[in-house]
């Protein structure tokens, strides 16, 4: 009778005409094999199908060469590229990841981490945490490394990779004055409890401000991130006596709930109402009309996050690195100059 022998270290050795060490090697410490030699353990690896007991590995040099990745949504397609990121520089170092989802969720955070524990994640990166405050000393508590990425931290030590969430809602504020709107409403993200929402609504709120425009609160709506929410907002944000003439939205699913909720209510965008979003999401370009968005670098923040925490779990770079990457505002057909009425 045959049974199935489970390929083992000693095979995959053989297979790469290597050392049982330097396959060790290749899986505890990547970084201190030649590439051509990884490379081929890597194949051989692949070839006999071996798999490797990271836990049981673990258990003496207490390393499983696994990244925690915890994102705040599975639903929108832009954390799927900064999880690409992470996961394409990762791979290429001899690194796997945990993924978690906590749908924007404090408490399903605090349980991820905890889990991330458990697994025994040599790091962690935090993808746009719900609050930065008590997050930071939470994950110093854990000891393991860990990188925050979508926004920025008040603490020093703390790594992160972000862009400026003010300065790019403070942007889109600029460009639709600049239009002729006065009448600027904004669908906002959690603003009271999430950091990254907060900082982007007092960018728009400081963006009027600057030129002389009076916040009116009924513009402002805080929703969660769905299409659903974002039609359900524009329905009320029409309904005021004096309606905006652009809206501001949290992030570009929100904005195609928005104009889709304009459409049936009889409006043209952008000739009744123009619409700006945030993240730039590939489907943003061919939608009806193509969307104006705030294009987010998530792919090299998620590729230059997983370099950070590699580093650092290595011991290569000790000190805190903190990076602010560029976001471009990309205008497309969703938003135009301001009608002037007739007469007016």
């Amino acid at each position: 009778m045959n049974f199935y022998r489970r390929t083992t270290i000693h095979d995959v050795a053989r297979k790469a005409n290597v050392s049982v060490a330097t396959v060790s090697r290749v899986l505890n410490s990547p970084s201190l094999v030649r590439d051509i030699t990884r490379n081929r353990v890597l194949k051989a690896m692949r070839d006999s199908h071996y798999v490797y007991n990271a836990l049981a590995g673990g258990l003496s040099a207490r390393k499983t060469t696994s990244l925690g990745v915890i994102i705040p949504t599975i639903t929108n397609p832009v954390f799927a590229t900064v999880t690409k990121g992470i996961q394409d520089y990762a791979r290429e170092r001899g690194y796997s990841i945990i993924l978690g989802n906590t749908d924007y969720n404090e408490e399903n955070e605090r349980d991820l981490i905890h889990l991330m524990q458990e697994k025994r994640a040599d790091g962690v990166i935090l993808n746009g945490p719900w609050r930065d405050t008590p997050i930071v000393p939470l994950m110093k508590k854990t000891r393991i490394p860990f990188v925050i990425t979508w926004q920025t931290s008040k603490d020093r030590d703390v790594n992160f990779v972000a862009f400026d969430n003010f300065k790019s809602a403070y942007r889109i504020v600029e460009y639709l004055i600049g239009l002729g709107h006065r009448r600027i409403g904004m669908i906002a993200g959690r603003f009271s409890v999430s950091e990254r929402a907060r900082m982007r609504w007092e960018g728009y709120r400081d963006g009027l401000s600057d030129h002389h425009i009076a916040f009116d609160p009924q513009l402002v709506l805080e929703k969660g991130y769905t299409f659903a929410e974002g039609k359900e907002a524009m329905a009320r944000l029409i309904q005021l006596p004096s309606p905006p003439t652009a809206v501001l939205c949290g992030n570009d699913i929100l904005a195609i709930g928005a104009i889709v909720c304009a459409k049936e209510k009889g409006m043209q965008v952008p000739r009744d109402l123009s619409v700006v979003g945030f993240d730039d999401m590939e489907i943003s370009a061919y939608y009806d009309p193509p969307l104006t968005t705030m294009a987010v670098p998530a792919y090299e923040m998620g590729e230059l996050a997983a370099k950070i925490l590699i580093e650092n779990i290595r011991g290569e770079v000790n000190s805190p690195q903190q990076f602010i990457l560029e976001t471009k505002l990309m205008i497309r057909g969703s938003t135009d100059k301001k009608r002037i009425p007739r007469g007016g």
